[in-house]
């Protein structure tokens, strides 16, 4: 299976216990929204893997990866991420938009000056920012339902209500 019709969705931190258990990273806001998935890979291997949700320990999740019975066995698992096909995310409503679809998107104010391109998103708990890169120089934006007023997918454009002088100064 090519990697292109692949999205990452997790990676194993981790074992847990004797009995084969790992620890699982979920990249999903809400981390037990990654079993509304049924079926995940490994990079570069189309063999479905099944696992199993054991429990929650903060913001890992503790999973039982099927005919994986010892703590050996687990361990070839760290480090791996773990990826669903592409055509099982689900359809998006007309506001929202998957992060990985804005990557490298140049970032415009109404006055279409530029403030640089994307490089990630974050949400530290105030809302959720983007990672713009400017001339070498590295800096976070809100998009927030206030700021974030279009994105132009053909263009690679994302406006948003602010102010050049916010990174200016």
């Amino acid at each position: 299976m090519s990697n292109i019709n692949l999205i990452e969705i997790g990676c194993f931190i981790g074992v847990h216990g004797i009995k084969g258990q790992v620890k699982l990273k979920s990249f999903t806001e809400t981390p037990e929204n990654i079993f509304n998935y049924k079926e995940f890979f490994l990079e570069n291997n189309d063999k479905v893997l099944i696992i199993k949700l054991i429990s929650k320990v903060k913001q890992s999740l503790i999973c039982k990866i099927k005919d994986v019975d010892t703590r050996d066995e687990a361990e070839n698992y760290r480090g791996l991420k773990l990826f669903i096909k592409q055509d099982s995310l689900p359809k998006l409503e007309d506001n929202e938009f998957y992060h990985r679809d804005l990557m490298e998107f140049e970032v415009y104010n109404l006055k279409k000056e530029s403030f640089g391109k994307i490089k990630s998103f974050n949400d530290f708990g105030g809302g959720l920012l983007i990672e713009v890169k400017k001339e070498n120089k590295l800096f976070y934006l809100p998009v927030g339902d206030n700021f974030l007023k279009d994105i132009d997918y053909k263009q690679k454009e994302v406006i948003i209500n602010l102010d050049l002088s916010f990174i200016e100064n």
